[in-house]
């Protein structure tokens, strides 16, 4: 019998081998991420700023660090100390496999940050998202939330997730989004129907899901949402709080919506700015009233993972999306897929998500930390006698493909 180790190696293996649906990202068109110059700091353009900041590092100097017109050794003279105090979390552990992969280099430090420049750079081409996310990490299709629909991005590896919803808390947030397309509203039922079209719009050009935050929401009112409306279309209020009836009512009817279109409706849980008001426990109202609706809620409602694994286990229509899980940390991610395991249906998993924008090379990073994860959770599994390996593999193929490839009705191969 192999030891731990020993099979987490022959498991990683085999989940390379493995096709991916990446199920959450905000990368746009490749021709976008190639017309702009890279450097090593790109590697530190999406999530590692957070970490920066949690050091200590000011806003200033962080946008002083992605300015490409500034010198090269003066911007990594500001990240240099705070370096040395991140790089041992998940979120700088992704930029470092990506520049070893990438940039043939074991660290990023005072003595490679220029090499890693000039490789990034030099690889910056046409190509890029097929040699980074196809061949590298073997994903067949990403799932990307970048404002553009399938029609924008082209053909490709990017299929479109859109917003759900725009700002509702004035007049002009109401009738100048993009979303409506020169929409003429004077009632809250112009502004419905052209949500609605927006929808209709959306999957056409082969939009997937749409995007919404799990914030409180009050029960759908529409008297109290045709006040609402009216005081800013007559100019009795000039504003209204983000937390309103006329939102809740909104966002309600548009999950409806997305259920009548078969379309996922996919929910940012937990994490993120102040996240009290990001748990996934908002969101049991709108599962209870659109029970034909699929929900994705995404990064495991981290810290609310207990309350999210219990959505999973009692809704049926709800799906726990481990996008993003691996980097916030690779020991949260591994405890909540083993606890997961003993809790919910395998069908209701989704495994990967890279989560990035512009730093795509990070995607690579994060998809070999995915698979140590998995990997861990399965061997111990396998070493209890508690599964065999072709088991363990297939349930793990649920994760990273048949189960995303379903819930979102993907026609991409295999």
């Amino acid at each position: 019998m192999p030891d731990q180790a020993s099979l987490e190696r022959s498991l990683i293996q085999a989940l390379e081998a493995i096709p991916v649906i990446d199920c959450h990202e905000h990368m746009s068109p490749e021709s976008e991420r190639i017309s702009r110059p890279v450097d090593v700091f790109t590697l530190f353009s999406h999530y590692t700023w957070g970490d920066l900041y949690a050091d200590g590092m000011s806003e200033q100097d962080y946008l002083r660090t992605q300015d490409t017109n500034l010198p090269l050794d003066y911007r990594w003279s500001l990240l240099a100390p705070h370096w040395e105090n991140i790089r041992w979390s998940s979120y700088a552990r992704a930029a470092l496999l990506a520049a070893r992969k990438f940039c043939g280099v074991d660290d990023i430090n005072e003595h490679t940050y220029v090499a890693i420049s000039e490789a990034l750079q030099k690889h910056n081409t046409k190509g890029l998202y097929q040699r980074v996310l196809g061949e590298a990490c073997n994903i067949r299709a990403s799932l990307t939330q970048c404002g553009k629909t399938g029609v924008e991005l082209g053909p490709g590896l990017l299929t479109s997730v859109m917003p759900m919803t725009h700002g509702m808390e004035s007049w002009e947030a109401l009738t100048t989004c993009g979303q409506l397309k020169g929409a003429v509203i004077r009632t809250l039922d112009d502004y419905v129907e052209a949500m609605h079209a927006y929808v209709v719009r959306v999957k056409s050009e082969g939009t997937v899901g749409l995007k919404m935050m799990s914030n409180p929401y009050g029960n759908p009112d529409r008297s109290a949402a045709l006040a609402a409306f009216n005081s800013l279309r007559d100019g009795t209020e000039r504003s209204l709080p983000a937390v309103n009836p006329l939102r809740d009512y909104v966002v309600d009817q548009v999950v409806g919506f997305a259920g009548q279109e078969d379309l996922v409706v996919a929910v940012h849980t937990g994490y993120w700015g102040d996240f009290r008001v990001l748990n996934p426990t908002h969101m049991i109202p709108l599962l209870q009233r659109h029970p034909k609706t699929r929900f994705d809620l995404y990064h495991l409602g981290y810290p609310y993972v207990r309350e999210s694994l219990m959505i999973g286990k009692t809704f049926v229509n709800a799906w726990l999306n481990l996008a993003w899980t691996h980097i916030i940390s690779q020991q949260f991610a591994t405890e909540a897929l083993d606890e997961a395991v003993d809790l919910v249906p395998m069908s209701k998993l989704l495994g990967f998500g890279g989560d990035y924008h512009k730093p795509v090379e990070k995607a690579y990073g994060h998809m070999v930390m995915a698979r140590e994860d998995i990997a861990r959770v399965l061997a111990r599994r396998i070493l209890e006698g508690r599964w065999s390996e072709e088991q363990a593999l297939a349930v793990a193929r649920k994760w990273l493909w048949d189960n995303p490839k379903e819930l979102y009705r993907l026609k991409t191969g295999e």
